[in-house]
């Protein structure tokens, strides 16, 4: 090899060095070099409602912030994790004390280019309520909003539709096919909510029992439910005391309940153990409460939907 053919290599190798340093330093990733729109999500209900509404949309680079299988309540954003919300061309997000990561780091980014939803502030929210059972030394803010939204249908269908309206906002030239998909969507929750409401009016009792933490207030609310529970939705403890075990227990004698429940993501130790106890064929049955969803669940295409239909016979069996 001659002296010149060596020197331009040295010179284009260089070129590559200096050029990756600027695209670096300018917070460019491969992702963003792809001119796909970018949209980044917190939480799973968002992400699977703005799943349903893109479709089949290449241009869109959907991301999951949180991932499946992690609880939303210790997450904090790793720094690939700001990279994606500083780039992101429409951020969605819950905040309050579920995400009280999400203020500081939105103040501390230069979103000017991003589209911002808090996506709690598109429905009708309501305060964290006192639960029969929870022990609330630690668990309880008053005043605090609950953020487990996506737990009733109406607030769901709000949901979709503040989605849909961003999405066309940031994408107009596809404005049709995304009222399309939003629509399409609407009509399976509302499907299966009649589904539910079928099961709550033929219902011979009123209460669910939850050995755990309850994410399903605005679901509890809406179907005008009743519950008890050994942990508020937000709550950070992992075992009830013996006093909450006890009483849980004693609910259940009470009230011949036939079902324990347990959320996603809780290996149901605590509710078996009280079904167990209690007898006369109690069990213990996982609710979905969409909170997030198991890493099998998001590699299966799992939906609200989905997951909500699977609760119906959990449903049947806890309330008939």
């Amino acid at each position: 090899m001659n002296f010149k053919k060596v020197i331009l290599i040295i010179l284009v190798i260089l070129i590559l060095i200096i050029a990756g340093i600027f695209l670096f330093s300018s917070g460019y990733t491969k992702i963003q070099n792809n001119n796909k729109i970018q949209v980044v999500v917190s939480n799973f209900a968002s992400y699977d409602f703005l799943r349903a509404i893109i479709g089949d949309n290449e241009n869109i680079e959907l991301t999951f912030l949180l991932g499946p299988g992690k609880d939303v309540h210790s997450y904090d954003p790793t720094a690939g994790d700001l990279i994606a919300i500083q780039n992101a061309d429409l951020f969605v997000y819950i905040g309050g004390k579920m995400e009280n990561w999400s203020e500081k780091v939105l103040n501390s980014l230069d979103t000017t280019k991003t589209k911002i939803i808090c996506i709690a502030d598109y429905v009708d929210t309501m305060e964290e309520q006192e639960i029969d059972g929870v022990e609330y030394e630690h668990d309880h803010v008053d005043g605090a909003f609950d953020e487990h939204i996506w737990t009733s249908p109406i607030n769901a269908i709000l949901m979709v539709n503040s989605l849909r309206n961003a999405m066309i906002e940031i994408d107009s030239e596809n404005a049709e096919k995304y009222e399309a998909n939003a629509k399409n969507y609407i009509e399976k929750i509302e499907i299966v909510d009649m589904q539910i409401q079928k099961i709550v009016d033929n219902r011979v009792r009123n209460t669910l029992v939850f050995a755990d933490k309850m994410p399903m207030q605005y679901f509890i609310d809406y179907y005008g439910l009743q519950v008890t529970a050994a942990f508020s939705g937000c709550s950070t403890e992992a075992e009830p005391s013996a006093n909450t075990i006890a009483y849980l227990e004693n609910k259940v004698k009470q009230e011949g309940i036939p079902v324990v429940l347990y959320v996603e993501l809780n290996n149901g130790r605590v509710a078996n153990t009280i079904a167990k106890e209690v007898g006369n064929g109690c069990e213990a049955l996982q609710i979905q409460s969409l909170h997030n969803v198991s890493l099998d669940d998001f590699n299966n295409g799992e939906t609200w939907v989905s997951l909500m239909t699977r609760n119906l016979d959990v449903l049947r069996k806890a309330l008939q």
